[in-house]
């Protein structure tokens, strides 16, 4: 097909500069070679949407469908910009794939032609609309079928441990195990079994009537492990969709019915929810409740019922939640309080940390000794805080002293004038104005 000599008329200075004209002139010409490649007779459009996180999907899928037997593309044009865009799709945690986002595509398949338009850009909605002439509806009609088939059989996104803002992006989060957690065992046996375990065992589940939700709360101070928790359930939650959320997005109800609807097309799916109290807190402190609070119970147990998904949420202040969330089982199930480990506890994570940084007997069990109290965070700013203050001096050696210690929990624990952190030591200016 000669696709130029349509596009060799007058162009007008003022386009250039003006982009409202400059789209209208080049959908002009775009109309223009549409209607030589289709041929003469009534036209009809056919449009498919998918739900909006799924546009890089949706690109990477029509690629895919287009490289199948029988498909022959002749020339893309631009649709929205004068020339056709392309993104480098993720697909993977490190695979990418260049895929068309926004253009006009003229194919032909079994001797059928059509354009096929697609427009996934930021922001926009996404959108893909097959133009043919009538009485080619019925293998358009399959066309889209297959789009939407392809797609859905073929999502990549399904098992991943994923990020949700205004897409979605793959996640890597490392290997973390139970073994480097300072937790109750019990805890260590209860929370899988809450997670995981119910999810894999959804089918027993099912037998017995029982709703193929859960959801559990994670509440301690600062420090105690909630977040190293959520990692190691992301470490073995194989061929589990693990969907993460995005803070600032939370403050937005559309946001909260994205996440859930994706988990139930990824299903099986844990969300995991942190600082649930920055959105879930108790009512009588918004009076009927916040917008996004209410999103948030109807998707946890409302008229429409999630199968296959459990929610995890982690909390610094579980009394500020509201009572529909601490005390309403089926929303959330369980509340596991985390709190400051024991010496025993205490030892266990020593010994993960001593796997890579070398401890004396000595120096493990004066760590052991004064380390009462403090949090799991806090315990591994100790051995980390010997390392970085002994190689200083040391250089290579890891030979500690009761000094070192002493030195890195004065300072955690602020008892010395030297603080960390920005107010810690004086300020020069302050200091020399007087002299």
């Amino acid at each position: 097909m000669e696709d130029n000599d349509d596009l060799d008329d007058e162009n007008p200075i003022e386009s250039l500069f003006d982009p409202i004209k400059r789209y209208e002139r080049f959908s002009f010409q775009n109309r223009r070679v549409i209607a030589k490649f289709l041929g003469k007779g009534q036209r009809f459009i056919n449009a498919y949407s998918p739900k909006l996180y799924y546009g890089h999907l949706l690109a990477w899928t029509l690629k895919n469908i287009l490289k199948s037997p029988g498909y022959q593309t002749f020339s893309v044009y631009g649709y929205t910009q004068t020339e056709p865009m392309y993104h480098d799709v993720q697909t993977d945690y490190t695979k990418f794939e260049s895929c068309i986002i926004d253009g006009q595509i003229f194919v032909q398949h079994d001797k059928v032609p059509f354009v096929i338009t697609i427009n996934i850009l930021l922001g926009e909605t996404k959108l893909m609309q097959v133009e043919a002439l009538t009485k080619n509806n019925i293998p358009v009609k399959q066309f889209l079928k297959d789009v939407e088939a392809f797609l859905t059989n073929n999502n990549f996104y399904r098992g991943k441990k994923i990020y949700l803002t205004h897409e979605i992006s793959f996640l890597t989060i490392g290997q973390r195990n139970w073994e480097s957690i300072a937790l109750d065992a019990n805890m260590k046996k209860e929370i899988p079994l809450h997670t995981i375990g119910f999810l894999k065992s959804r089918e027993k589940w099912g037998k017995y009537g029982m709703p193929l939700k859960r959801g559990i709360i994670l509440a301690g101070e600062p420090g105690t492990g909630k977040t190293i928790i959520c990692k190691a359930l992301m470490s073995e939650a194989d061929n589990i969709t693990c969907i993460t959320t995005d803070p600032y997005y939370l403050l937005h109800e559309e946001y909260i019915k994205m996440v859930f609807s994706l988990a139930q097309d990824l299903s099986p799916t844990m969300v995991f929810i942190e600082d649930v109290d920055f959105i879930g807190q108790e009512r009588q402190y918004f009076y009927r409740g916040t917008p996004v609070l209410i999103a948030l119970l109807a998707e946890m147990d409302g008229i429409k019922e999630n199968k296959a998904v459990v929610t995890i949420a982690t909390t610094n202040d579980l009394e500020t939640l509201d009572k529909a969330l601490r005390e309403r089982p089926s929303r959330f199930d369980r509340i596991f309080k985390i709190g400051r480990p024991n010496s025993q506890q205490r030892a266990e994570q020593l010994k993960y940390l001593s796997k890579s940084i070398p401890l004396s007997e000595d120096i493990f069990e004066y760590i052991l000794q004064k380390t009462d109290g403090l949090s799991p965070a806090q315990l591994q700013e100790v051995v980390y805080g010997i390392v970085i203050s002994g190689n200083t001096s040391r250089q290579e050696t890891t030979d500690f002293t009761h000094n070192d210690v002493d030195s890195i929990i004065a300072l955690i624990n602020y008892r010395k004038k030297e603080r960390m952190g920005f107010n810690g030591y004086p300020n020069p200016i302050m200091k020399n104005k007087g002299d």
